[in-house]
């Protein structure tokens, strides 16, 4: 086995050394910073990093000789998914630091990336954010109050809230709410009638969609014979469309429509069809504040067909952490309308807004 120690002004650079002096087999034992005066009296605030890493070269030809068996293509199949990302996984194997590092965030700024992350917000997000706070206001103070204070700001500038549902007055206004089965969709339909019911004063009809739940359409009909709406179903794009000129004298019809599995790729089709028949369908995509990232980006893809208007959050008191929304948001760019915070008809709703999610996402 062979031991080498490595040492740059980066961690990339140290690394890149590595890899060119002992291969892409080496393994790193420890990394540390060093000041570049440490030897001399004099104290220099720069620093080096150093890598120490290893190499047993049997133990790598050991270990190709029993791979060569297998094609590329055989091992990606034995691991169980083709598009495997060789790179991410070694990357998710440094320790926080290191990718930290890896990424560009330099020592005095570990303290700003560590509390980002741990709040929620994607590890390869925070060095762009770090980097776009330096470019536009210089690295003045890099202390992490006031580098949080700074990225707390350009938070709220990129992030994207369009407010409430707006009548503008030209006929009746058609409001969709799409999203996964267990989203909140029909109990926050309520919560919007509601409020345009008794605070607006407005005329409002309500259409579910949802033919396939039990109790779903029970359930809305409740809600509309409490508030004195009507509710009315439809089973097809012409039974819509009918249901829709029926109730032509309102200031504006909810839709409910049926939660489905993120792989039925079909519903939103049908629904694109019979939104575009219908025309002006402003649509709300409806998402748990409870589940995975994963799972938003998941039911964002299957309701692409739709050309979403705007993202409505729920069930925030059951969620955990909030930096998800920030990066759903970027990565989306769509923006926000509702917030709901509980079950209780029609009070646990809210507009959502830049300064409520920062609120949510550092406590």
């Amino acid at each position: 086995m062979r031991i080498k120690k490595f040492t740059a002004s980066s961690y990339a650079e140290a690394l890149n050394q590595v890899k060119r002096e002992m291969g892409e087999h080496a393994l790193s034992i420890s990394t540390r910073s060093l000041r570049k005066d440490s030897r001399a009296e004099r104290v220099d605030n720069s620093t080096l990093v150093e890598i120490t890493a290893s190499i047993d070269h049997s133990a790598v030809e050991d270990t190709e000789t029993k791979n060569s068996r297998f094609t590329e293509k055989e091992c990606l199949r034995f691991i169980g998914n083709d598009d495997i990302d060789i790179k991410s996984l070694m990357f998710s194997m440094f320790t926080q630091s290191d990718r930290a590092r890896a990424l560009g965030v330099e020592p005095h700024q570990l303290g700003l990336f560590t509390q980002l992350v741990e709040n929620g917000i994607h590890e390869r997000l925070v060095p762009k954010l770090i980097q776009r706070i330096n470019e536009e206001e210089g690295e003045t103070d890099s202390s992490l109050q006031s580098g949080g204070r700074r990225i707390i700001k350009l938070m709220k500038q990129v992030l994207g809230c369009a407010g409430g549902i707006r009548l503008d007055g030209e006929g009746v206004k058609k409001v969709a709410l799409v999203g996964p089965t267990g989203a909140g969709k029909t109990t926050t339909i309520a919560k919007l009638a509601a409020d345009f019911v008794y605070r607006q004063r407005k005329k409002v009809a309500l259409i579910s969609l949802d033919t396939y739940r039990l109790g779903a359409i029970d359930q809305l009909r409740i809600y509309g014979e409490i508030m004195e709406v009507p509710v009315e179903t439809a089973a097809d794009k012409q039974d819509f469309q009918s249901k829709l000129n029926h109730h032509a004298d309102k200031d504006i019809i909810l839709i409910d429509t049926t939660g489905r599995c993120h792989t039925d790729n079909t519903y939103a089709g049908f629904l694109k069809r019979t939104f575009e028949a219908a025309g002006g369908v402003e649509t709300h995509l409806v998402l748990p504040t409870s589940a995975h990232e994963n799972q938003f980006n998941a039911a964002w893809k299957q309701y692409s067909p739709l050309e979403v208007d705007r993202v409505l959050f729920t069930k925030l008191d059951e969620g955990l952490s909030f930096g998800p929304l920030f990066n759903f948001s970027l990565r989306s760019r769509i923006p926000f309308s509702y917030f709901t915070t509980g079950q209780k008809v029609p009070e646990d709703i809210e507009v959502a807004s830049q300064e409520r999610v920062i609120r949510l996402i550092f406590n």
